[in-house]
């Protein structure tokens, strides 16, 4: 599986476990049984846009890209940008 593919297959299991949007991929490292992406999510869409809560998210795949466990490790405004990881 390319890293495309992996991305695009996390975003959408991301969004139906969570019910939320992918929004950005803020990192992607490969571990020994699989991977481990951090992904921010849209959590509240508001207005200006610059005042969406976004919340980001570690997720730990398997070698097939399969969500085997994730957790929010944290939330911030879009205006004030976000650090993961």
């Amino acid at each position: 599986m390319d890293l495309t593919a992996i991305l695009t297959q996390t975003k959408q299991q991301m969004a139906a476990i969570t019910g939320l949007t992918a929004e950005t991929v803020a990192r992607f490292d490969r571990e020994d049984e699989g991977w481990c992406i951090a992904i921010d999510m849209v959590e509240h869409r508001a207005i200006p846009r610059t005042n969406d809560l976004l919340a980001s998210f570690e997720v730990k795949l398997d070698a097939q890209g399969n969500v085997r466990t994730w957790k929010r490790t944290g939330r911030f405004l879009r205006s004030q940008g976000g650090e993961t990881g």
